[in-house]
């Protein structure tokens, strides 16, 4: 019998699989919603509810064991602490503020020189136990297991590890949104430092991951924003000449050592995915429709050949906003539209929040469990 994870491979390798394989988003929920679906499914916890949800894949990230680190007074109602806690390594608290200038001081905001930036305080990727991982599942405590010990117990799912850890977005981070895009624009050689010592301490985090992971890690996980609802939102030649390469370097580590390279980017990243395909992009997370350039229709007839799109069930209007019914129509129609050919991985565009009704994720992943849009053609003929 085939396991959930040989069909997320064999959708990712190009093979048409139905139903179609489905993830909840980066294997997060917010706990309110979280709490109302394990009282509606009556399951004890979130294993599971996730279980019972039919997620093909699960998620993980290695154990942080270095310098205490001060908890965010940004947002004491933040569902993922630890998760969030670990970006404090790069002096500013990244959550789910990336981009408010106005919440969070930066610490390299003033910022005017290549000096500047070397005597800044970096991370080190020694403060990581790559053979100790937190699943996804445990955020919100430390309840860590050893790697190999996780990867046995999930072997029937996909196994991911990594996550949204990004160049650009690291940079706004600590410089503020403003002063990040000003310096694209007139200071090369401070943006330049400041991607040699992110990529530096990413590529040895993510080669810690392989290494201890290789032969039971399936896909590393990777990310960065670039854009917002209208568009990329720095110039795609800027993009290749700061950026390009580095994915490049990144995306290389998974496949030195036999995993798929799957990144997070959302806003209108069309202008660029064509790059991000070059240097060996293999699963786009999470294809937010809505935005400028995303239409599945195009991106499939565009991409498809090579690469999967994982996610694509709107969380701006349909999910919230729309009938269980609107909900189980935009899954059929995603999977009639991304699923020919293999390469999709049925998901919401972005992470599940309170304003989703429960009704509306259980008809999301009861029609993704129960569509075949094969039988549906068949019937189709024969009236």
């Amino acid at each position: 019998m085939i396991t959930l994870r040989e069909r997320i491979l064999a959708a990712a390798s190009g093979v048409e699989t139905y139903p179609i394989p489905v993830d909840v988003t980066t294997n997060l929920i917010h706990w309110r919603l979280e709490e109302q679906l394990m009282t509606r499914l009556k399951v004890p916890d979130r294993a599971s509810l996730f279980q019972a949800l039919g997620a093909h894949m699960r998620w993980a990230n290695p154990k942080y064991v270095g310098p205490p680190l001060e908890k965010s007074k940004v947002q004491p109602d933040d569902p993922w602490p630890n998760k969030h806690a670990v970006r404090n390594i790069w002096g500013a608290y990244a959550g789910l503020n990336t981009y408010s200038d106005s919440v969070v001081a930066r610490p390299l905001r003033d910022v005017g020189s290549v000096a500047d930036v070397e005597r800044h305080t970096w991370p080190d990727p020694a403060w990581f136990d790559y053979d100790r991982v937190i699943p996804n599942l445990a955020y919100g405590t430390d309840s860590w297991q050893p790697l190999p010990q996780w990867a046995e117990e999930n072997a029937q799912y996909a196994r991911v590890i990594g996550g949204y850890e990004p160049i650009f977005g690291r940079i706004c981070d600590l410089c503020g949104i403003e002063r990040a895009l000003v310096l694209t624009a007139t200071d090369p050689d401070v943006v330049q430092a400041l991607v040699a010592h992110i990529t530096g301490f990413l590529e040895a985090w993510y080669r810690g991951i392989a290494r201890a992971g290789e032969g039971c890690v399936d896909i590393l996980a990777f990310g960065d924003d670039f854009s917002g609802q209208s568009g990329i939102l720095l110039n795609p030649r800027k993009w290749r000449e700061y950026f390009k390469e580095s994915w490049a370097q990144l995306f290389a580590v998974a496949h030195q050592h036999g995993m798929k390279a799957q990144f997070h980017s959302c806003g209108g990243i069309r202008p660029i995915l064509g790059d991000l395909v070059d240097v060996g992009l293999d699963i786009l997370e999470v294809v937010q429709v809505q935005a400028r350039g995303m239409d599945p229709v195009e991106l499939k007839r565009e991409f498809g050949a090579y690469l999967t799109f994982y996610g694509a069930v709107d969380v701006q209007h349909v999910l919230p906003h729309g009938t269980a019914d609107t909900v189980r129509s935009e899954v059929r129609r995603l999977v009639d539209v991304l699923g020919p050919g293999g390469r999709y991985i049925l998901a919401s565009s972005h992470l599940l929040y309170p304003d989703v009704p429960v009704e509306n994720v259980l008809a999301m992943y009861d029609e993704a469990h129960s569509y075949h849009p094969a039988c549906n053609r068949a019937v189709d003929q024969r009236e």
